[in-house]
């Protein structure tokens, strides 16, 4: 290509278009300053409009799960904290789905939050225990178009868990009523993992979709997780012979085992606290003093052997059901250490084993220890 050198004739014609250009500029600008109003004032209903078509689905706000850099969180009743907050919290997360498997459901901003989840278009299911059928809790839900199962039989369904999005499971041993959260003494946590969440959601379709509870409850999740770097074990009853791995872990104690349990009637892990007592391993317990009277309680067995167990000092319940081994290993959810637990209830455990979970039970368990000394 030849190389066309710059004439007189192009540098003329550039500068005879500045001029042009500065009038064109000019007049624009003049022009803006007249419509300024109407810019402003579609930059305004842009604005609106936005922010109305974001809040579609439901006044309530739309919380992320996050685990705040931990795959679990750990909740006390009776300690400065509110678990009922968090529950809610946890359940106004859900984008997907909220499957609910609850024994008593009284809690009024948890049904509200259930409810406002189904009016932003969130799956939500329940399933509860025979014994709510006439309570206002349920027939409030099933009013709002939540489909609610029972398990229409004499044992307890008994879990206490929450499965969101697939994402994250709530479970423990507290009931979603006001007495559960605010007198009685109980734990909560959250896990942060599909992984987990699918197991719960497996029990929960179970229970929900193929109406099966207790004995008839197939033995097909799984037992083992490792979260981050966290390692955990998840049982359901009675299918997982969830007392039978208790022994196991409590045989395995080397320096101590320290228990809150709302009901102790379980031979097994009665005779698996002795044995680690006779061996050497530290042994502390707190029972519900209600529950020591129970037939089969194996307070009176622990006592005679020399290991240290109290009745508890809350003057409403301690409904704890969780062990400590070794202040690095916690078993705790909704299973208590009874006959009936173990052979027609349907409940979840969860094993962690960490030892910064353990610190806080360890901390919990010596509140509720001192409340009972000094009972």
């Amino acid at each position: 290509m030849r190389f066309i050198p710059h004439s007189p004739i192009v540098s003329h014609a550039g500068t005879a278009a500045i001029p042009f250009l500065f009038h064109v500029i000019f007049s624009t600008v003049k022009r803006l300053r007249t419509l300024w109003p109407v810019i402003l004032l579609i930059l305004v209903a842009v604005y609106f409009l936005v922010k109305l078509l974001s809040s579609r689905g439901g006044t309530e706000k739309v919380e992320e799960v996050s685990s705040s850099n931990r795959p679990v969180e750990v909740f006390f009743t009776r300690s400065g904290e509110n678990p009922e907050k968090e529950l809610v919290s946890f359940i106004n997360s859900a984008r997907e789905y909220v499957h609910v498997a609850i024994f008593e459901l009284e809690l009024e901003d948890v049904v509200r939050a259930l409810i406002d989840a189904k009016r932003r278009g969130v799956d939500v299911k329940v399933v509860m225990d025979d014994r709510m059928k006439r309570k206002w809790a349920a027939k409030k839900l099933k009013a709002e178009g939540i489909p609610v199962v029972f398990d229409n039989r004499r044992p307890y369904m008994h879990n206490k868990f929450v499965v969101v999005d697939g994402k994250a499971v709530w479970s423990g041993s507290m009931n979603f009523k006001e007495s559960s959260v605010y007198r009685n003494d109980n734990n909560a946590f959250i896990i942060f993992s599909p992984e987990v969440a699918r197991n719960y959601e497996k029990e929960f379709q179970e229970m929900f979709s193929a109406r099966l509870f207790g004995p008839e409850s197939p033995r097909n999740t799984h037992c083992c997780f490792k979260v981050s770097d966290l390692y955990l074990e998840n049982y359901f009853a009675p299918e997982d012979s969830i007392a039978r791995r208790i022994v196991e872990i409590i045989g395995k104690a080397r320096r101590s085992v320290r228990f809150a349990a709302f009901a102790f009637t379980d031979d097994d892990i009665g005779r698996a606290m002795v044995d680690a007592h006779r061996r050497g391993v530290e042994v502390v317990g707190v029972i519900e003093a209600r529950s020591v009277r129970n037939k089969g309680s194996e307070y009176r067995r622990l006592r005679r052997a020399g290991i240290k167990v109290l009745k508890d000092g809350n003057r409403y319940i301690m409904h704890n059901k969780y062990i400590i081994v070794d202040d690095s290993i916690v078993i705790t959810g909704s299973y208590n250490f009874s006959n009936s637990a173990r052979k027609r209830n349907d409940e979840n455990v969860v094993i962690f084993f960490k030892p910064w979970i353990a610190e806080r039970y360890v901390r919990d368990f010596q509140r509720i220890l001192n409340e009972a000394v000094s009972k």
